[in-house]
């Protein structure tokens, strides 16, 4: 049974597949010939640059080609060609190509106006053509290796009145204005009347000396709105009435006319309009062959969709063209028609089943069955007598069955995102999503669902959780402050444990374990460091997030300050009723990720800014800010720490002690006051130290962790006496 595709698409039916060089299938219906070039190069990834002599609309269908065999078929059937240079196409009515060596040229024109021709000659010759007026007429070319003087002197040929000039840096198309008298003397009187019917019999004669002839004859007016004369030869036509004459002198010169008010407008039409009237017409309706699959059949280049129209509706194809062009798909149909008069070519669409799921459930006495492949997983065509096509598809029904929909349930991951990523066992056909994110539904075969609920062990799975120990601490250069440990072999005595956390006071009740990460003698310094004001805690915390999310500190204080702007008639500083924010401190940004192996990659990007002075009522600006930005990738394993530095700051504090009143005078003042000018330098170091998240554990006790410190750096030390 055929099974007939109704789908129409205007500008074309479909392409497959969409990224490769090879053009399997593709249709165009009556579009813009620009439009079906640029198609062209967008499937096939190649380059088409048009000129402005590409223009019209178009129909064809391209089917097993490549880009250049489709060019040319495309191209010759609306008079246009291709040339290649540095991988790119260029598509124009005229092709003009100059051999460098021999200094020769090679051209092609079809029905192009001579100023265009040398125009193309010009910039590929690198010379200047100068030209006078040249005339309108439509003219066609087509040279091999000639020189640039006699391919001008062949283009001009028709056009007695201009001559060639030739000088050592242009050419110059003089027109002379001399036509030859002899011609003009035969072609006068050659158009006769004798009973109201017209003939001709001249060699040569221009088409308004033709048209002023004829209607003298006929005592009919005449506007004549073509844009060039034509030179038109070998006219003989013998008894024609007024309107066949007309029409015959109108055709060899790409014409054609209309009458309004017994007036006669004569106008200009293109080739392929006149041609349509010569054009052979047939219908032909199939019997065995589903017309929509008649053009994959057709060898490359036999039929260009000009010469074809496809009537789905009927199941029948309509033939247009000439004989020469319809004759040979006419025998090619009727051919196909004979072959495959005992079979029935069907198109097969699987619901539930692939090809290749349903070729391998096939029985052996239907392995032989001619099956083609679409490219579209769940669509075949088979041929095949009626009565095996029709068992085929009983069979097939059978198979491909809806199965009842399974409850799949999720454990971590959602379905929106797992229908984002389905493993290769299933497609979106199969999985059906529910209201409840942690729950899809399934349909498809036993054999499906077994792969899919095996690929699901994979993909459903917790993410991993990364804690990050954060602690920022800001050092400061200090003067007159020296600082030396001394360590000793002792035996300690009881109470040794209490010593312990007095040297580590200020640091053991920080988040971040300092002296497991990073040492005893670490800690002591920077106990040490914190109690002299040479460094600062800034942040201690923890922050938890999934891999593969940003987690975000942010320690800022937020200033308002309204502009302010100077009169300039009164000069005093006035509010513009205009408010900023100046926003300053610390932004800490951490986005890990966590490996098959356990490490933890991390981006790491961290802003550190600062309000300057406030001169927003002195100068009408709000203070300057200062920023220093760090931004760097980093890989640690779990509990291991990173240190990132480098936020160096540099602050001068002025300091003026004054003697009250006296210090106020001018100069004398210099006496009774001192300034002390004091330059501080400060560095910002973030210490993080990431853990892939494990089950919460029973947090120790104050007692116990001193008690882990003093074992883990003492035990094996102490020697007892």
């Amino acid at each position: 049974m055929v099974k007939m595709n109704c789908l129409v698409i205007a500008c074309f039916i479909f392409i497959l597949p969409l990224f490769a060089f090879e053009i399997e299938e593709m249709e165009f219906i009556d579009q813009p010939i620009k439009d079906i070039l640029f198609t062209l190069a967008r499937i096939t990834g190649n380059s088409i640059i048009t000129d402005s002599t590409v223009s019209g609309k178009g129909s064809y269908y391209f089917i097993d080609t490549d880009l250049e065999t489709a060019l040319k078929q495309f191209l010759s059937v609306y008079d246009l060609s291709f040339s290649k240079s540095d991988g790119v196409y260029y598509v124009s009515r005229v092709i003009v190509e100059l051999e460098k060596e021999s200094n020769k040229l090679t051209l092609y024109g079809k029905d192009v106006k001579p100023g265009l021709l040398i125009e193309k000659i010009g910039k590929v010759i690198g010379k200047t053509i100068l030209y006078d007026e040249l005339p309108e007429e439509l003219i066609s070319v087509n040279i091999i290796d000639m020189g640039v003087e006699e391919v001008l002197k062949m283009i001009m040929y028709r056009f007695e009145e201009y001559e060639i000039e030739l000088y050592p840096n242009y050419f110059y198309i003089k027109k002379t204005g001399l036509l030859n008298k002899t011609t003009l003397i035969e072609n006068s009187g050659m158009i006769k009347m004798e009973n109201n019917l017209y003939s001709i019999s001249a060699p040569s004669i221009r088409l308004s000396d033709a048209l002023k002839q004829l209607f003298k004859e006929s005592g009919n007016e005449f506007s004549l709105m073509k844009r060039g004369d034509t030179v038109l030869e070998s006219l003989f036509f013998k008894n024609k009435t007024f309107d066949e004459m007309l029409r015959l002198l109108l055709e060899r010169s790409d014409g054609d006319y209309t009458v309004r008010e017994s007036v006669y407008y004569i106008f200009d039409i293109s080739r392929n309009e006149i041609m349509k009237k010569f054009d052979y017409l047939e219908y032909i309706k199939l019997e065995s062959i589903p017309v929509e699959l008649l053009p994959a059949l057709f060898p490359a280049g036999l039929a260009g969709s000009s010469v074809f129209k496809i009537d789905r509706e009927n199941n029948a194809i309509i033939l247009s063209g000439s004989s020469e062009e319809t004759a040979p798909v006419r025998d090619f149909i009727h051919k196909m028609e004979e072959e495959y008069g005992n079979k029935v070519i069907s198109e097969l669409d699987l619901s539930f089943l692939t090809v290749e799921e349903l070729l391998k459930l096939l029985p052996l006495r239907m392995k032989n069955l001619e099956i083609r492949r679409t490219g579209d997983p769940g669509k075949i065509i088979i041929e095949a007598s009626r009565e095996l096509t029709d068992n085929f598809i009983s069979y097939v029904k059978l198979l491909d069955s809806s199965s009842e929909s399974e409850v799949v349930p999720l454990k971590y991951i959602r379905s929106d995102k797992l229908l984002k990523n389905l493993p290769p066992s299933v497609s979106e056909e199969n999985i059906l999503k529910s209201n409840d994110p942690n729950t899809v539904f399934f349909k498809g075969s036993d054999e499906r669902l077994e792969r899919f609920l095996s690929d699901l062990e994979h993909i459903d799975i917790p993410v991993p959780q990364i804690r990050y120990e954060l602690l920022v601490i800001q050092y400061q250069e200090s003067r007159n402050k020296e600082f030396s440990l001394n360590f000793s072999n002792e035996i300690l005595n009881e109470g040794a444990q209490t010593t312990i956390l007095g040297s580590l006071g200020k640091v053991i009740n920080l988040n971040l374990d300092i002296v497991s990460t990073f040492g005893y003698q670490f800690a002591v310094d920077l106990n040490a460091k914190l109690g002299e004001s040479d460094a600062r805690i800034m942040v201690d915390t923890s922050l938890n997030g999934l891999s593969g999310e940003i987690v975000s500190f942010k320690n800022t204080n937020t200033y308002r300050y309204r502009d302010m702007e100077v009169d300039p008639d009164t000069g005093k500083v006035e509010s513009t009723g205009v408010t900023r924010e100046i926003t300053s401190g610390l932004i800490i940004n951490l986005n890990g990720w966590v490996s098959g192996d356990q490490m933890i990659t991390m981006e790491v990007k961290a802003t550190v800014s600062k309000r300057g002075a406030d001169v927003s009522s002195g100068t009408g600006n709000p203070p300057p800010t200062s920023e220093k930005i760090i931004s760097t990738h980093i890989r640690t394993a779990s509990g291991k720490p990173v240190v990132i530095g480098g936020l160096l700051q540099k602050d001068r504090d002025l300091v003026i002690e004054k003697v009250p009143f006296l210090g106020d005078i001018p100069v004398l003042g210099l006496l009774f006051r001192s300034e002390v000018s004091t330059i501080t330098n400060t560095e910002m170091v973030i210490y993080i130290v990431p853990y892939i998240e494990y089950p919460v554990k029973e947090p120790l006790s104050e007692s116990k962790i001193i008690e882990e410190y003093y074992m883990r750096f003492f035990g094996n030390k102490v020697r007892w006496r």
